[in-house]
Order: C-alpha cells, then sequence, then structure tokens
C-alpha cells in the first residue's frame, strides 16, 4: 500500500518572521490557464504562493470572525464545500481546492498592517516561507518535499528551523486535506462517476470571477 513520506530536504536553515507582510501577498502566475494538468502542478506552486484552506480552516476563521465562507473563500467554481468537480464524461476530474481571497492590490483579505486572523491563521500560512513540492515515488508513494522560498527577508535570521516540527505540521495540513478530499472521491468513484481513465487537473481561482458548475456531478 503505497505510503506519504514527509521530508524537510534542507540542512540548518535558519528563519525568524521580519512582520513584513510580503507573505501576504498572493502570486497569481497569469500565464496559467484556469485547470492545470498534474504534470505542471509543481511549477505552479513553485511560482505562485496561494493560501489553500482546509475546511478546518474555513470553520476557525469563520467562527472567530463570524463571515460566512463565501466572503474569504476563492475557488473556481461557486464555493459549495465540495472539491471536486466531474466534467466531460467523467473524463476529467477537478480538484477545486479552497483558497483564501486576495484584495485588489494582492494582499489577504484578512491583512490590514498585519494579519488580523492570527491566532486562527491557516496552516499554510503557518508554514511559509516553507513550502511543500508534491510528487509521486515509483513505488506509488506521495513524497511531501518540504523546501522554502529562499527570496523571503527572514530566512538567514533567528535560529536554526525544528525540521521535524515542520513535518509535523506539513502532515497536519496532508491528513486534513485528505479527510476533506477523499470521502468525496470514494462516493464519486463508487457510483461510477468518474472514469477509469480520467485526467485530474488542478484549478486556479481568482483569475476571473467564479462562475456555477453547469455541468458535472455533485459531491455525494
Amino acid at each position: 500500500m503505497p505510503r506519504v513520506v514527509v521530508k524537510a530536504v534542507f540542512e540548518n536553515v535558519r528563519f525568524k518572521c521580519q512582520r513584513c507582510g510580503s507573505c501576504c501577498h498572493h502570486n497569481r502566475p497569469l500565464d496559467f490557464e484556469e485547470l492545470i494538468p498534474m504534470e505542471r502542478l509543481k511549477e505552479f506552486c513553485e511560482r505562485s504562493n496561494l493560501i489553500y484552506l482546509t475546511k478546518k480552516d474555513i470553520n476557525s476563521i469563520s467562527n472567530r470572525t463570524g463571515k460566512e465562507p463565501a466572503e474569504f473563500v476563492d475557488t473556481l467554481y461557486d464555493y459549495d464545500g465540495c472539491s471536486v468537480k466531474v466534467k466531460d464524461d467523467a473524463r476529467k476530474v477537478i480538484l477545486d481546492l479552497p483558497v483564501m481571497k486576495s484584495k485588489a492590490d494582492t494582499t489577504c483579505v484578512f491583512y490590514e498592517n498585519g494579519c488580523t486572523i492570527y491566532p486562527v491563521r491557516p496552516i499554510a500560512c503557518r508554514l511559509f516561507p516553507f513550502r511543500v513540492d508534491e510528487e509521486t515515488a515509483p513505488n506509488g508513494d506521495a513524497l511531501l518535499n518540504i523546501s522554502y522560498n529562499p527570496t523571503c527577508p527572514g530566512i538567514g535570521k533567528g535560529d536554526v528551523v525544528d525540521r521535524r516540527k515542520l513535518e509535523r505540521l506539513v502532515s497536519e495540513l496532508f491528513m486534513q486535506r485528505a479527510s476533506d478530499i477523499n470521502p468525496q472521491l470514494q462516493s464519486m468513484i463508487a457510483s461510477g462517476a468518474i472514469s477509469a481513465d480520467a485526467k485530474v487537473y488542478r484549478t486556479f481561482p481568482g483569475k476571473r470571477e467564479k462562475t456555477a458548475m453547469t455541468q458535472g456531478h455533485p459531491c455525494g
């Protein structure tokens, strides 16, 4: 059975947050299409810093702020809590993972001279400037390699980063995302809604106004 292997692929990196807010600006490389094939996902992740949200993140932020998810959650299609969409006669599986909305100046909707939801900030924010590169090993294992953004002003300052703590945080993020998505996928597979030769895509939210899912399979 395939395993999930989480590993920090760096040694003795120092980091101390400089409170500069650079991580609160969301980069969206507009030369990518709205549906990103998995073979281009690594490149997209390296060039963007969208803040992906788990359902736990969304619930915590909503409870803290009193805002409805639609006020701060960005998806390609209308957000309905279902991250898995199926189109083109079950041949296209679309993972429309929710991300944090941005303002016109590219800053996070909760950034006002600093983070206004710091106690409940998403795991993705707690990880920055460290990022996760997802790969599949020849034996089928999922490899979650933790690297970092060398342009962050906090890199090289402060104490040496606790790699094991980072790995635990990434494991938590992966498990939360899996619990969000897997039941949806399993339900669709069981119902025959997904073709055996379906191609998987990740969405690029925020490139344009999102629209309703006019064709596809609802979450069961």
